[in-house]
């Protein structure tokens, strides 16, 4: 299985992913190991970005998760989420899953 990503300004990591708490931290990732399989965001992201900040970031610098989950609480920024990632990455899974706070 390849590299796994979880982004999340404030809950506890999962063991098995390379983990970051900002949208920052996320690109510097993203540019130290290229593609991720598995990218799992949070809506929030405590530095005035948001998950969905990193989808558009992610679809303008061509990275192509295969699975792309939401693990956000916030009802709004989980359904945008999920929509633009649908049409901007007709090849990956998408789904909702919530993380432990």
């Amino acid at each position: 299985m390849g590299l796994k990503l979880f982004v999340d300004d404030r809950r506890e990591f999962p063991k098995g992913f390379e983990c970051v708490r900002s949208f920052d931290e996320a690109v510097t990732f993203f540019r130290l190991f290229g593609d991720f399989e598995f990218v799992s965001l949070d809506y929030n992201l405590g530095d005035g970005l948001s998950g969905l900040d990193l989808l558009r970031w992610m679809k303008e610098n061509g990275k192509s998760p295969a699975h792309i989950n939401i693990h956000s609480d916030h009802s709004e920024g989980s359904r945008l989420m999920r929509k633009y990632a649908e049409e901007n990455f007709p090849g990956a899974a998408v789904t909702m899953n919530a993380a432990k706070s």
